[in-house]
């Protein structure tokens, strides 16, 4: 028991930021109670205390303050705590630990362009990071005029691009693209290998298929890979999955070193656009797969997708355009997938499309559903919301409603208006351990998040992607659509609701959450700093077109008042009487005041032009890293090489950027 000195009037409300300034709260009181303890006795205190008590403990004294503040060890047991793992030795932990509750330091960093052979763009392709993320793979898409089956691999370090599994061209999936696949496929660990994993895509306008296809092993060099196809073996009952789109690939990491992963394939639409429920699963656990001494060049794998439509109790509805994402529930030690919201029957409704509200865990050891109690109030209800799983919270971020009832027999695929909000629901008290492994709460209930104004800029966004940094501690939501469409609908959205890419958003509206121990101290930003622009590098000034009221654009390459850039406004007008090209602007928070700025210093946060959408990669089976690797098109410098079978494409290549919270060291340069 130490006695207390005389409290600072913030220290029962302090949030975990403030402590990590540099500045040291004075001390007014004379008593010796906490300045008169030795520094080591301090010191031993201060490495005991959780995040939240640390920073009430250094508002006590400047004493106390200085040993929290030079403690690293306390610091590191912060980071562990926040994230799971170590933090990074060049920052150190209190550095880091700053770096991940304000975001100030979230940028983006693109890599050198490759000297060699690199592919030509193009988009809708399967993007994958494998080796604990220092490679990248790409696999197929399409430009304007065709498919692709071409397949490279991107060292991360250098930047260099090779073609790899060239010599297996006649054996290795037909030329597809990804557009309404969950990204196509996931990287899969088995033992000490690790496999690229890829099942169905669009092989022609209206034409998909569910082949399953392995590629690897990928801890050889990239120019030893292979694809396999996978084929069920003779036992197995029941084809392969039923062709789809508009579903889940979900990835289920392994729980012990020498397990496996397993792939998670639910809901989406079949040929006929009716919703499906059956989930497969994909694992590499029983296969015989050709391992790296054995030499022997294998034509296929006997591995198939494990059925799970005999599940006990309730299931949830048919649906496409949901939400998937894991958890491993600490308490229980058992794996769940999550599935929320979407598109299909309501229950009791005659509605086929309807907007859910509902939330699903599928308990991976027992094989059952559990239906959580929690749901989104009334007129909340969605589709193709982004999902993510963050310190025992299920983060939920934006998406859309179904089309209005009137409009609902032309195109009933077509979104209605997006969401900009964020909903937080507590997973520890929302599924309670029992004797049959785990149940549901009688009560739970999600949360909306008010995110700080003063730091973000909110957009509406439906076919989001969230993903996650430093083990979940970190949130991204980036990419998908903006749902405003354009009195033509027609070339808004296709038959099948899918948005063109004149709906897409850039990646300057990619916003960084860090979860808080309650909603409302959750911080919030958008990342602008040095993101890449999809209409090439530097970008390009807005088009006429472009600058229509309420269009959201970037400022950046001010001199006079630098402050601003990096900043996004929506437009106003075009300001009356400009022969300079200006336009009348209204930036948003912190700085919420309107301008009248030069043309030239506008990026558009939507691309006018067709085929330029970039294109996330999805993590590999290591789980979170420390960045989010995306590819999006640049122009070619004069003379750059080309990839041989393409000399007609537009001269366009691949260009690779990574975005992440923690500060660059500087001997990579500055973002």
């Amino acid at each position: 028991s130490v006695p207390r000195a005389s409290a600072s009037p913030h220290g029962t409300g302090m949030h975990p930021h403030t402590l990590l300034s540099d500045s040291a709260p004075d001390s007014s009181s004379d008593a010796p109670t906490l300045e008169s303890l030795p520094p080591e006795l301090i010191a031993a205190i201060v490495e005991t205390l959780k995040l939240p008590w640390l920073g009430r403990f250094a508002c006590c004294c400047a004493a106390v303050a200085g040993a929290v503040r030079h403690a690293e060890e306390a610091w590191a047991a912060v980071w562990a705590s926040l994230t799971g793992g170590v933090a990074p030795a060049p920052l150190g932990a209190r550095a880091a630990v700053r770096s991940l509750l304000t975001l100030d330091q979230a940028h983006w960093r693109s890599l050198p362009g490759s000297s060699g052979e690199a592919p030509d763009w193009r988009q809708h392709g399967c993007v994958l990071t494998c080796s604990g993320g220092t490679r990248l793979i790409l696999f197929g898409g399409r430009d304007g005029r065709r498919f692709f089956c071409d397949t490279w691999a991107c060292d991360l370090a250098s930047g260099a691009w090779v073609r790899v599994a060239a010599h297996s061209d006649a054996r290795c999936p037909s030329p597809r693209c990804f557009n309404s696949d969950s990204g196509g496929g996931r990287v899969l660990r088995s033992g000490e290998e690790e496999w690229a994993v890829l099942h169905g895509g669009l092989c022609a306008p209206g034409y998909r298929d569910s082949q399953t296809w392995l590629l690897g092993p990928l801890s050889l060099p990239p120019k030893e890979w292979s694809w396999l196809p996978a084929s069920p073996p003779d036992h197995v009952e029941g084809a392969a999955p039923v062709a789809r789109f508009h579903h889940t690939l979900t990835l289920l990491p392994r729980r012990e070193a020498a397990g496996d992963d397993s792939l998670a394939l639910l809901g989406g639409h079949d040929r006929t656009i009716s919703p499906l429920l059956d989930l497969r699963l994909f694992s590499l656990r029983h296969a015989s797969l050709p391992r790296k001494a054995s030499g022997v060049a294998a034509a296929s794998v006997s591995v198939g997708w494990s059925s799970s439509t005999h599940v006990l109790g309730p299931a949830p509805s048919p649906r496409a355009f949901h939400s998937a994402a894991h958890y491993d529930h600490p308490a229980a030690g058992r794996g769940l997938l999550l599935a929320c919201c979407g598109l299909g029957p309501a229950a009791g409704g005659e509605e086929v499309f309807a907007a859910l509200d509902d939330t699903w865990a599928f308990d991976l050891s027992s094989g059952r559903w559990l239906e959580l109690a929690a749901r989104l109030p009334h007129g909340f209800a969605r589709s193709r919301a982004a999902l993510a799983v963050s310190r025992d919270r299920l983060l939920l971020a934006g998406g859309c409603r179904a089309r209005a009832a009137a409009l609902a027999t032309y195109l009933p695929l077509t979104p209605g208006p997006a969401f900009d909000d964020v909903w937080l629901l507590d997973l520890r008290r929302g599924l309670l351990p029992s004797e049959l492994g785990l149940r549901p709460a009688a009560v739970s209930a999600w949360e909306r998040c008010v995110l700080p104004h003063e730091r973000a800029h909110r957009t509406p966004h439906a076919n989001a992607t969230a993903g996650t940094l430093h083990g979940g501690a970190v949130v991204l939501v980036l990419g998908g659509h903006d749902t405003f469409l354009s009195p033509l609908a027609d070339e808004a959205v296709d038959s099948f609701g899918d948005l063109a890419d004149e709906q897409a958003w850039a990646l300057h509206e990619t916003e960084a959450i860090v979860v808080g121990e309650r909603p409302e101290r959750t911080e919030a930003r958008l990342c602008t700093r040095g993101a890449p622009h999809s209409c090439g590098e530097g970008g390009a000034s807005p088009s006429r077109r472009q600058l229509v009221g309420g269009a959201r654009m970037l400022v950046q390459g001010l001199e006079t008042q630098a402050h601003i850039n990096g900043s996004i406004g929506t437009v106003v007008s075009r300001a009356s009487g400009s022969a300079d090209g200006r336009v009348d602007l209204a930036l948003g928070p912190p700085h919420s005041k309107s301008i009248s700025i030069r043309c030239q210093h506008l990026r558009p946060s939507r691309s006018e032009a067709r085929g330029g959408m970039p294109t996330i990669a999805a993590p590999g089976g290591g789980g979170d890293g420390s960045a989010l690797w995306v590819i999006s098109p640049v122009e070619r410098a004069a003379g750059e090489g080309r990839a041989a079978e393409a000399p007609s494409n537009p001269p366009r290549r691949v260009a690779v950027s990574c975005i992440s919270v923690l500060p660059q060291p500087e001997h990579e340069g500055s973002a």
